[in-house]
């Protein structure tokens, strides 16, 4: 039988408590994350609510649909067919984690990754001609 997340044993990589913020979408491994005060420097510069980060279960985190940030976690692997990539973003190439492959109607593929530009985390679905697999070592 199954169990619920707050019963099963966190997973590998990853901390029993986590730090989110209300308008985030990641977790953070400790409230004073780089990344986490980017995010909220970002949204205090676009004029919206900027939100104390609170402390929970990890387990809740991850309830709540959240992903774990790439610079608190770098070597966290949600599931066993994640695998790190290259990401085209404009003109450069940046690290990133491939979570799905997906193929369209029209044969073309797609992918579901998460990458770090200019300190902010995006997860985004790329074409098949904007992700590369990451050099051997990655």
């Amino acid at each position: 039988m199954g169990q619920c997340g707050h019963c099963k044993p966190v997973p590998r990589g990853l901390c029993a408590s986590v730090y989110t913020t209300r308008g985030g979408s990641v977790f953070h491994r400790s409230e004073s994350c780089e990344a986490l005060h980017d995010g909220q420097r970002r949204a205090a510069r676009f004029g919206r609510e900027v939100h104390t980060p609170e402390r929970v279960p990890v387990a809740d985190a991850m309830a709540r649909g959240r992903g774990a940030c790439i610079r608190c976690f770098p070597g966290y692997r949600p599931t066993v067919d994640t695998r790190p990539c290259l990401v085209r973003v404009g003109r450069q190439w940046v690290r990133g984690l491939l979570t799905e492959w997906r193929r369209s109607a029209d044969g073309r593929w797609s992918g579901v990754v998460s990458y770090v530009v200019d300190g902010e985390q995006t997860t985004a679905v790329k074409g098949q001609d904007d992700l590369r697999p990451a050099p051997t070592g990655s």
